[in-house]
């Protein structure tokens, strides 16, 4: 076996197997309570003039503690927004995803170790629902130097971890803004954002069921 492929296949199992493997959970509800009372997560804010949404029910996703969600918001001259905060070289991994997890909508966990550079999933999760009348929700996900935007409606997908796509990581913070179209009761509904680093080019790693369709850059 050549050099550089024992290397590969060294990070590989260093990086994507065993108790290390993890990845960073927002919860927008951090006492892991469904009481109606948001504890909330210091990487989580409201955006634009939104200052406050409401409380509704917790969502049984894979890493989740049983927090509220939230829905709407008192946006006026501004749509209703959420935002998450990402911080790789500052924000140590808090979830453990051995390779292969089940995150649902047909995804699996990549099993790599976050906090360093390269490409990261991003991931959204609200509860499952037939009520959100804000029209699509938007999703930008920003860091220094690469961004991607996807619209989703809420009412198609939820209940489980949705691939919102990927972005590179090369320092910084990455940002993800979650904004309804319009300031309805239920403009929209959210409870977390997921960040799991991805398999390196030339190192072994998951890809998930979906296959690389699933990986593609949404922009």
């Amino acid at each position: 076996m050549g050099c550089a492929k024992t290397v590969g296949i060294l990070c590989a199992l260093a990086g994507g197997v065993g108790t290390a493997a993890a990845g960073v959970i927002i919860e927008i509800d951090t006492d892991g309570a469904d009481d109606g009372v948001v504890t909330y997560n210091p990487a989580f804010n409201f955006g634009g003039d939104t200052t406050t949404a409401s409380q509704s029910a917790t969502v049984s996703a894979f890493g989740t503690t049983g927090g509220d969600s939230i829905f709407g918001g008192d946006g006026v001259n501004q749509v209703d927004t959420y935002v998450f905060a990402y911080s790789p070289q500052s924000q140590p991994d808090n979830l453990v995803i051995p390779a292969g997890t089940d995150l649902g909508d047909g995804n699996v966990g990549t099993g790599v170790v976050g906090g360093g550079f390269g490409t990261y999933r991003v991931y959204g999760l609200w509860p499952a629902t037939n009520n959100v009348s804000g029209g699509l929700t938007s999703f930008d996900v920003v860091a220094p130097g690469d961004s991607f935007q996807i619209q989703i409606n809420q009412n198609e997908r939820g209940g489980t971890w949705i691939l919102l796509g990927e972005i590179d990581y090369t320092g910084g913070v990455i940002t993800v803004a979650q904004r309804a179209s319009s300031n309805t009761f239920v403009s929209m509904r959210g409870y977390g954002v997921l960040f799991e680093a991805v398999p390196a080019p030339g190192t072994l790693g998951l890809v998930g069921p979906a296959g690389l369709g699933a990986l593609r850059r949404r922009r």
